[in-house]
């Protein structure tokens, strides 16, 4: 899996180069080959006026599959990107379930009691 990170109104430090990673890889490396490239846009709404102003852009690229996209912003960039990842995991796993390549949970099934008709 590939990962590219852009960043717009503030640097991109090492600490948050590698949270990234491991967020996204953690998420989204039980999927195998089927994800094949990551884009993450980090950027700074607001500027220097503050507030839930880091948003973190995550494009996924899937294997015969459209490109899914999700957004978060809050005020910590760390606190961002965890989200984020959690929330790019649950799209592609149902992209991919819907693709029917991952087989989905079974349901624990009831079986059907038959009543026959008491005599009266």
């Amino acid at each position: 899996m590939y990962t590219a990170i852009q960043s717009q109104g503030y640097e991109v430090t090492a600490a948050i180069e590698a949270r990234i990673q491991q967020q996204v890889t953690r998420a989204l490396n039980r999927f195998g080959e089927d994800v094949l490239a990551v884009d993450i846009f980090l950027s700074d709404v607001n500027g220097p006026r503050g507030g839930d102003d880091k948003k973190v852009l995550m494009r996924a690229s899937l294997r015969g599959l459209p490109p899914i996209s999700v957004s978060t912003a809050h005020r910590d960039i760390y606190v961002a990107i965890g989200r984020n990842a959690k929330r790019m995991q649950r799209a592609v796993r149902r992209a991919l379930r819907k693709s029917k390549r991952i087989e989905p949970r079974r349901v624990l099934g009831f079986r059907r009691l038959v009543i026959d008709a008491i005599p009266n």
